[in-house]
């Protein structure tokens, strides 16, 4: 049996807003506001593990706020052992938050309750890993979307107990290889006596503010070093003194940043001398045997007079007035550009002469997804999947025909005014151009017509399509002086401003959202390289650009990104980076690195592709994508220097028969017979780390299609198309080809791939989970015959309760009619094929099973759903058996097409060695 340390919250004061009552450890959380909250410390925890966090939480019966995703927030600070804060840029099981470090939303009341009755109570129970050097946490429980205060007890954090030296670990240990353990600090810099280097542009006459943390993993009280080196535009180096800036004969420029606890967090302030156009600066540790990180990405600002904040002011919404208060805060030009002569604001920061079309990423990207299919036609705009939307002849600009988020994120987007730009019919470059204008008027700076609008995928989007309109706009018949262009570029570079802000503050990171932002970043800055922040702009954009890679992207090309859809667009991305990174020389490092990294994750993009051309739709997997078809364009335009990679080349030849491909790292299994004919067959398992933020709970779910016929899918979805009830039921554990235990629902954690066999060529894989904590053990068994015409999938629960109940779920895909023949035996059909599905049982009893289709009674209870399209759920058919035990339970079903893979599965099952390896 997993044997479990329960730890306990020590004492502390209780906050101004919690009430305690004596004697007890309730507390009360009111619904004044989100400083409204209770907290509780905890200490010795293990780190580098997984914990689960528990609490019941009572509701007040007026309570309105019932169905609401966020109805309270659970923050977490990881701390050390002397209570000093330590920044994480990923914590799996949890997301990044602005008032707390990392955050946990629990859902309102209505997502509890398995009735319309409603409850007054509920345990709340969710799981996060602990990562190094951590040994305390703060957690804190704060009022968030509630209407009525609620109350908080039995609050505890259960953690699996850590083996003996030399003692067999449980089954809720991490694997072997320890693959998940460094995500979470994976890019800190470990430092010795040899400086590591950070360059970054400066704003002559502007402090250049970076921000960081320092860990100290030793017991003396060391610091660190921050060397410092300006540079001028040529790159020679400016000698010393520099204001504020210590100076020795043995190291020139430095600051000194001490350590007196466990952890600093720090701020350098430096002033570039006249003359400079970048600083360096070096970190190292004081002495050799010191133990000291720093965290990474930096925090990089370039000044409280150059926040956009700051230069918007109360009424500065018009860009050519904002570029003209940019111009006065930057005291005029510098270098090359104060060689010409100004006509408007914008003639002092762009290069007119500058040739050729502006380097954007999105339009590329979209052309790589989509190859050159078009959104207008017919003067009717198609986004989103939606149905053609007739072009008004004026916009008001917060249109949303379809109730959809993401059809409104691409209309906002104004990606489709590329489209418009060429087609005559529907007014060409003129008319594309005026409304891109109209929506600048339309949307003055913290006045969005649609809120949608700022969210940073559109505004980088937004950015870059001001820039290809640019290059529309008509020749003046003189050179300078064009309004409606000075518009466009002076909007481009408020963006810029704004971009350059979002990455600084590591807001989004790590995700392909950071990714994109920096990438458009680079788009302006290639745009307008006489503009005066171009240079810091440019060493933020590939600052983040290193930092996001690295963190999302392995060197053996495995990826914390547990969409497969997702890490392509990520990969692609970065195929798309590597061609501009080739004429930048700073970057000949970073450029290699990452096409070592892309090459090694196409690779196993390719291999887990179904023969029909599919990613497995794990994770967020929006619809209308084929993604072989991607593949092809991006490789043949952006990746052809890849295929000199024999791994590679041997999966883009997709080899006929039988085959498994597994990646460990990536937590994904395929099982195939591919053969040149529609007949093939398909299984994919994913049991990689899942993380709250992708909000997907689906480690050991899977996906099956026999001889052509897609049986088991997953019901899929976008976070940008089913927003409310319907996004809350898509990420959840039970929308998934899961087993469920009764009473503990999975949670975030990670699988891991404990055995594989073959018995007379049936390949067996055993896959182990701590998605239900450190009291249960769980192990999910797949057994496949080499042509797949017969697959068996067994669950397997260990633990010290009395009862043990599971039920697992397979959903059909849309189309595929499931009935019940009798208690042992269900049958889907497609057309003329069938699938009969037989439960069987090892330890324990089967309780009988069930078909569900469009069943939402209640916010807590759906099932019968797939995503729809173009958002929303659409009914398909659920099949849910059950099977019951004391302390162990062990059994599940099996899937065939034909007698003789059902005879062949059978006669397996009766071998011995078989039922021990499953019991």
């Amino acid at each position: 049996m997993p044997d479990v340390t329960r730890i306990l919250p020590v004492h502390r004061d209780q906050p101004e807003d919690g009430s305690a009552s004596p004697g007890d450890d309730i507390q009360v959380v009111a619904n004044h506001n989100r400083w409204s909250r209770a907290v509780y410390e905890f200490k010795d925890v293990s780190n580098d593990a997984w914990c689960e966090l528990n609490f019941e939480v009572s509701w007040h019966q007026e309570e309105k706020s019932r169905a609401v995703q966020d109805f309270a927030a659970v923050g977490i600070d990881f701390l050390t052992d002397d209570g000093s804060s330590i920044e994480f840029a990923y914590v799996p099981g949890l997301s990044r938050s602005q008032i707390d470090p990392h955050s946990y939303y629990m859902a309102g009341p209505a997502f509890y309750d398995r009735s319309t009755v409603h409850s007054r109570k509920a345990l709340v129970e969710f799981r996060f890993f602990i990562p190094a050097p951590a040994k305390r946490l703060t957690v804190t429980i704060r009022s968030w979307r509630n209407s009525h205060p609620f109350t908080i007890r039995n609050l505890r954090i259960d953690q699996a107990t850590r083996s003996a030296p030399g003692e067999q670990g449980t089954q809720n240990d991490p694997p072997v290889d320890g693959s998940t353990v460094p995500a979470s600090r994976r890019t800190w810099w470990g430092l010795s006596t040899t400086p590591r280097w950070q360059r970054y542009g400066t704003v002559p006459g502007h402090p250049l503010f970076v921000r960081g943390q320092l860990v100290n993993h030793g017991p003396e009280g060391d610091g660190a070093l921050a060397r410092v080196v300006f540079r001028d535009a040529r790159g020679t180096e400016l000698k010393p003194p520099y204001e504020g800036v210590s100076s020795s004969p043995v190291m020139d420029a430095f600051i000194d940043i001490p350590v007196h606890r466990q952890t600093r967090r720090f701020t350098l302030e430096l002033n570039p001398p006249a003359g400079a156009a970048s600083v360096e600066l070096g970190f190292q540790a004081r002495r050799e045997e010191a133990a000291i990180s720093l965290v990474t990405p930096l925090e990089v600002t370039a000044g409280e007079d150059l926040l956009l904040e700051t230069i918007l002011g109360e009424d500065r919404f018009d860009p050519l007035d904002f570029l003209e208060e940019v111009r006065n805060r930057l005291g005029g030009l510098h270098g090359p550009a104060a060689l010409k002569a100004p006509v408007s604001p914008i003639d002092w920061f762009v290069d007119a002469d500058r040739p050729g079309s502006p380097m954007t990423f999105h339009d590329r990207l979209k052309a790589v997804q989509h190859g050159e299919e078009p959104t207008i036609i017919d003067n009717r705009l198609t986004l989103a999947g939606q149905e053609p939307w007739p072009i008004p002849d004026a916009f008001e600009w917060d249109e949303d025909p379809y109730r959809s988020s993401s059809w409104r994120l691409e209309f906002q987007s104004l990606s489709w005014l590329l489209d418009l730009a060429g087609s005559p019919a529907a007014g060409g470059p003129r008319r594309a151009v005026d409304l891109a204008l109209a929506w600048i008027q339309s949307n003055p700076w913290g006045q969005s017509r649609d809120p949608l609008s700022t969210y940073p995928l559109s505004m980088a989007t937004r950015a870059e399509v001001f820039l290809r309109l640019v290059a529309l706009v008509p020749e003046p018949g003189r050179r300078k002086g064009d309004r409606r262009r000075d518009i466009l570029r002076a909007e481009t570079l408020r963006y810029g401003f704004a971009l350059s802000e979002i990455l600084s503050q590591n807001i989004f990171s790590p995700s392909d959202i950071q990714l994109r932002t920096a990438c458009a970043l680079l788009a302006i800055v290639d745009a307008a390289p006489l503009f005066p922040m171009a240079s810091y702009w440019h060493t933020v954009a590939l600052s983040q650009l290193r930092s996001g890679f690295d963190l999302l992207i392995n060197p053996d090309g495995s990826s914390i990104e547990r969409s497969f859809h997702n890490r392509l667009e990520i990969l692609s991305a970065g195929l798309l980076l590597v061609e501009n990174l080739r004429v930048i020389p700073e970057a000949t490092e970073f450029r290699d690195s990452l096409e070592a990294r892309l090459t090694r994750g196409l690779t196993t993009i390719v291999g887990i592709t179904d023969p029909a051309g599919m990613l497995p739709p794990v994770g967020e997997t929006p619809r209308g994508y084929h993604h072989a078809s991607w593949l092809r364009r991006l490789i043949s335009k952006h990746g052809r220097s890849l295929l000199s990679d024999p791994q590679l080349a041997a999966e883009l030849s997709y080899p006929l028969g039988p085959r498994i491909f597994a990646a460990e790292a990536d937590g994904v299994v395929v099982f195939r017979n591919y053969e040149h004919k529609p007949h093939w067959s398909y299984l994919c398992a994913s049991f990689g780390e899942q993380r709250h933020e992708n909000g997907h709970f689906d480690c050991s779910s899977f996906v099956y299609a026999a001889r052509g016929v897609q049986w088991i899918t997953d019901p899929g979805g976008s976070s940008h198309n089913q927003p409310g009830p319907t996004r809350h039921y898509l990420t959840s554990p039970g929308a998934h080809n899961i087993a469920i235990l009764e009473g503990c629902n999975p949670s975030s954690g990670h699988g891991w791939v404990k055995s594989r066999a073959t018995f007379n060529d049936v390949k067996v894989i055993q896959l182990g989970t701590n998605v239900f904590g450190p009291r249960f053990e769980h192990t999910r068994t797949i057994m496949c015959l080499d042509n797949l015409d017969a697959v068996a999938i067994f669950d397997r629960f260990l633990g010290s309760a009395d009862s043990l109940s599971f039920e697992g779920h397979f959903h059909f895909a849309e189309g595929i009619a499931v009935a019940l023949a009798n208690a042992d035996l269900a049958i889907g059909f497609r057309d003329r094929s069938r699938l009969r599905m037989i439960p069987h049982g090892i330890a324990g009893q089967y309780s009988g099973m069930r078909i569900q289709n469009g069943c939402n009674d209640h916010p807590g209870s759906l099932q019968g759903f797939l995503s729809h399209p173009s958002g929303g759920l659409q009914p398909a058919n659920a099949l849910t058996y059950r099977f019951s035990g004391s302390g162990e339970v062990c059994g599940g079903m099996i899937l065939t097409n034909n007698e003789q893979g059902l005879r062949r599965m059978l006669d397996l099952l009766a071998q011995q060695d078989v039922r021990s390896l499953l019991g």
